[in-house]
């Protein structure tokens, strides 16, 4: 991927790069002295939707009956922290000199908003997608260690961007210290069905922009109803008038503060402006666009743009039940939309929440805290869905979902261990469909 790059005068530039690397020494630094595990009951944290970072947290209980027989694990994964794309570096910059006078200077991050760095991976997604590959190991370590001569057990698979092939690479090498596995298979983007699904979809790309339209209108309702709370709590925090910010920059503030916390553990500069109820809601304002672009709510074929993808995995556990010793475990990494489309094949969003109230823009926020699609805790970065293939002593097969590495129940399902056919049922509707045709407008 190409980025545009920035030319500053020489001075700017040389105070750029020196304070790029003091920002990066000081978060290496920091994440060497902290061990990122997964954690049942995890801190509290704003909700910061799609930038948000991986939650950290101690060992979830994840054990099984000496009975069952783990097979084969199937993760979809999203890339880790990447820095903003070239839209949102530019509205940054608005924000940064708009407030350049309200704001101590360290808050204003030259590297968050060079461009030659745009969607990329960043250090802390390096660092992140190495500590999940770590527990990955510890959790399956019998599964990972079996070798089959001549036949691969585990294998990697990653869209083609610099930020997905980046992630693989760093989750790879940590989980494969002895560098036995096959290396990560990047599919190209012109063909990619599987994780990058929306790029080869024009019905879809019609559907999202089908959707502005309610999507603005939405936001705008959600604008008059709350605006001017978010107006005054972030004009009293920065001492300036209500006015001078409009929703759209707060939002842009809320998203900084997201990046913030995601590349550099950063807490105490912009996301001080926010407190839990105000990230909820705005959080509840993006959610109105993400639910409707790759939602539930958008256009029907949302429902089935992971179809490829499952029929892929399920044809993955049909030969794993035939012939467990040739069983192969992949982990798949894409995009943030790639697991809302998983979400939603899969109708997570009964387990996760609370109601099925379709999300609006006159949601209170008691409402919006009860809903089920929630990207804060959906599509963090580094967030991850599970597929767990077990097989007991009467060789009867179960499923097990954990998402971000907590179990989850797929509706229908009594227990987390649930019979296989019930995966099966969800999604015989999908399994097989004529992906290209159904993308044809």
């Amino acid at each position: 991927m190409s980025a545009r790059s920035s030319k500053p005068a020489r001075p700017l530039r040389l105070w750029l790069v020196y304070a790029g690397a003091c920002v990066l020494v000081l978060y290496v630094l920091r994440q060497g002295l902290r061990f990122v595990s997964p954690d049942c009951k995890r801190q509290r944290q704003l909700p910061l939707s799609t930038k948000m970072p991986y939650p950290s947290a101690g060992a979830c209980n994840h054990a099984i009956s000496p009975d069952m027989e783990l097979l084969q694990v199937q993760y979809v994964l999203r890339h880790g922290a990447r820095y903003a794309n070239d839209g949102e570096i530019d509205r940054m910059l608005q924000v940064f000199e708009l407030l350049s006078d309200h704001v101590p200077k360290s808050w204003i991050k030259p590297e968050m908003v060079a461009k030659e760095k745009a969607m990329h991976l960043s250090v802390s997604g390096h660092i992140e997608s190495s500590n999940l590959a770590q527990r990955m190991q510890q959790r399956y370590s019998a599964l990972l260690a079996r070798r089959q001569k001549n036949i691969p057990t585990v294998r990697f698979i990653s869209t083609e961007f610099q930020r997905t092939i980046a992630t693989a690479n760093s989750f790879r090498n940590a989980l494969d210290a002895h560098d036995q596995m096959l290396p990560v298979a990047v599919i190209p983007l012109a063909n990619d069905t599987l994780l990058s699904m929306k790029t080869n979809c024009g019905r879809w790309d019609a559907g999202k922009n089908s959707v502005q339209a309610a999507v603005n209108e939405e936001q705008a309702i959600f604008d008059s109803i709350h605006g001017a709370k978010l107006q005054g709590r972030i004009s009293r925090q920065l001492g300036i008038a209500p006015s001078a910010l409009s929703v759209d920059d707060i939002q842009i503030i809320y998203r900084i503060c997201g990046y913030d916390m995601a590349l550099y553990d950063e807490h105490t500069h912009w996301c001080t402006l926010f407190d839990q109820p105000t990230a909820a809601l705005l959080e509840l304002r993006s959610d109105i666009k993400y639910s409707r672009e790759y939602g539930s709510q958008g256009a029907e074929i949302n429902g089935h743009m992971a179809c490829a993808l499952f029929t892929s995995i399920v044809n993955d556990i049909d030969s794993a039940l035939r012939d467990p010793s040739t069983a192969v475990s992949t982990f798949g990494f894409g995009h943030a939309e790639t697991l809302m489309f998983v979400n939603n094949l899969l109708g997570l969003d009964q387990a996760l929440g609370q109601t099925a109230v379709p999300i609006s823009g006159n949601m209170t926020l008691e409402q919006g805290l009860r809903r089920g699609f929630r990207t804060t805790k959906l599509v963090p970065f580094s967030s991850n869905l599970g597929i767990e293939l077990y097989r007991d002593q009467d060789s009867q097969a179960f499923f097990r979902l954990l998402l971000n590495e907590r179990v989850v129940r797929l509706p229908g399902c009594a227990e987390d261990l649930c019979p296989l056919g019930v995966l099966r049922s969800k999604l015989a509707g999908d399994i097989g469909c004529p992906f290209t045709d159904m993308c044809q407008l």
